[in-house]
């Protein structure tokens, strides 16, 4: 059984505080024994950006925020997985990107989100490039890891993906937007991903008192739920027992009674 720590964490315009905020919500992770640490969606810098720089803001995979964020996995031996708003070639967009490194330091993976938050009265797509594959799993201390962000957990077909490709421990860090319902919506897909699949499914959220709600929460391969948090900032944890997957599996084997001759995969 492994422990992964969720950074239920705010950020701001300033990509160096955003950087202390880390440390420090790392340093408390190593504390509790945690693998693995995951910070939310719009990491590095907050969207949307009150001083309208959002844009300006962006750096590559291989600028300052991803280079300290190196350090720290190396120095204190966790993984780490964030969100940042990735540099393009178009000086009018950016990718909204979730990287991942492993305990020694290195960027391993990378992921820009596909699915837009076109809806209800945002459009990411007027300063975001989509994303233009599902993320490919990696192995990890947790188990097998797989990504998808906020948006991203509407739509089923990314988590099965992902599930058909070994994914034991699937993520979703998300900047979930407050409003009516919102809470039963995130809460009620995140655990459906975890019944469908019969897998892990974490979810954490970005809090902010004016845009997103924070309560991250995530569920085994049974659907009991593993944590649950409010609305603050806040470090949470889940154990991860892999052993609970193939229970799950041997008794509802739904991978076995898939029709595939239905589905084109």
């Amino acid at each position: 059984m492994e422990k992964i720590a969720i950074a239920q964490t705010t950020s701001s315009g300033n990509w160096s505080e955003n950087l202390r905020k880390a440390e420090q919500f790392i340093k408390r992770a190593k504390a509790e024994k945690a693998k693995m640490i995951v910070f939310p969606e719009y990491f590095m810098n907050y969207y949307p950006d009150a001083d309208h720089k959002y844009i300006e803001k962006a750096q590559t995979l291989h600028g300052d925020f991803v280079s300290q964020m190196k350090v720290f996995a190396k120095e204190y031996k966790m993984w780490i997985i964030f969100g940042m708003n990735e540099k393009t070639v178009d000086e009018t967009k950016n990718y909204n990107t979730m990287a991942v490194i492993n305990e020694n330091g290195q960027l391993i993976a990378h992921y820009h989100k596909t699915h837009l938050f076109n809806a209800y009265k945002w459009q990411e797509s007027r300063d975001t490039i989509e994303g233009d594959r599902f993320f490919e799993p990696v192995q990890t201390p947790i188990g097998m890891l797989g990504l998808g962000v906020c948006y991203d957990l509407r739509f089923p077909e990314a988590a099965r993906y992902e599930a058909l490709k070994g994914t034991q421990v699937m993520i979703y860090p998300s900047a979930w937007v407050k409003g009516e319902n919102k809470f039963i919506q995130w809460e009620s897909l995140l655990r459906a991903r975890a019944i469908e699949n019969e897998m892990y499914v974490l979810g954490c959220c970005h809090y902010s008192e004016k845009h997103y709600m924070g309560r991250s929460t995530g569920f085994g391969p049974d659907g009991d739920r593993l944590y649950q948090g409010v609305e603050r900032e806040e470090l949470l944890f889940a154990a991860i027992d892999l052993e609970q997957i193939k229970i799950v599996r041997k008794a509802n084997p739904v991978f076995e009674n898939r029709r595939r001759d239905l589905y084109e995969w």
